[in-house]
């Protein structure tokens, strides 16, 4: 080990003497970030940036829960889910990933939609990112609102993972997902979302889109599910950015 690391450290000072320049790896980034939407809303979101970004990259969308609504954008972080992983290193996916937040005086991300898809957009314009490839997710209150946003534009999307979100929607509007991959994340002992609505959901939907499915996590609450994004066995994220319109 000692010496790959003294062959390298004399290969790179061999370069330098001759005066090949030497470009340092652009390391991850996890920063706070302002948007103003065009009805001048103004939305605060976390920007991560993947180490050594090249184009085409995909990006995440992640929405959070009930307890990330504020002006404090710190309140996203405080949950142990995918905000937090990015932040404290946990978590360091080859892909962008945007974490907004919800005002305090929302209900529903379904409020924030029209703004949301002008964020997408504008951080699809300034960072290398395939447009053919954005996804959607969240947990909880974030759950429910990746279906809402699922159902109402699945065009706008690669695919769609809710952990944890309940889903009410007229019959009528469940075709409207197409073909959208989605894969619904609940836990088996979650008592503030009733599991089994989602896997009655997709049992329906599974009629009319073939890409989607549940994974019901066995003696998991509700606030315990977004450590399934730590799960390597599950690698949900993996499973997100490899999705493509």
């Amino acid at each position: 080990m000692k010496r790959r690391s003294f062959l390298f450290c004399s290969f790179a000072g061999a370069l330098a003497l001759a005066g090949v320049p030497l470009q340092a790896a652009a390391a991850s980034s996890f920063t706070q970030q302002t948007f103003s939407a065009s009805g001048g809303e103004c939305l605060r979101y976390w920007l991560y940036v993947p180490e050594n970004a090249v184009n085409n990259m995909p990006l995440v969308v992640y929405l959070h829960g009930g307890s990330g609504k504020g002006d404090e954008l710190s309140l996203v972080t405080e949950a142990e889910s995918l905000p937090r992983f990015l932040q404290d290193g946990r978590l360091a996916p080859s892909c962008y990933v945007i974490a907004p937040q919800l005002p305090k005086t929302c209900r529903s991300w379904a409020e924030k939609k029209d703004a949301l898809l002008e964020l997408i957009d504008s951080v699809c314009r300034q960072y290398p990112i395939d447009p053919a490839k954005v996804s959607l997710t969240g947990h909880s209150m974030g759950g429910t609102g990746t279906w809402e946003l699922a159902l109402a534009c699945p065009e706008r999307f690669s695919a769609a993972a809710p952990l944890s979100g309940s889903v009410q929607t007229m019959p009528a509007n469940i075709q409207k997902t197409g073909s959208l991959p989605i894969w619904a994340v609940v836990g088996g002992a979650d008592t503030i979302v009733d599991p089994a609505s989602s896997e009655r959901f997709i049992q329906i939907l599974s009629h009319s889109n073939p890409n989607c499915r549940i994974t019901v996590l066995d003696g998991t609450d509700h606030f315990s599910v977004p450590a399934a994004y730590l799960d390597e066995s599950l690698d949900i994220l993996g499973w997100l950015t490899a999705q493509s319109q």
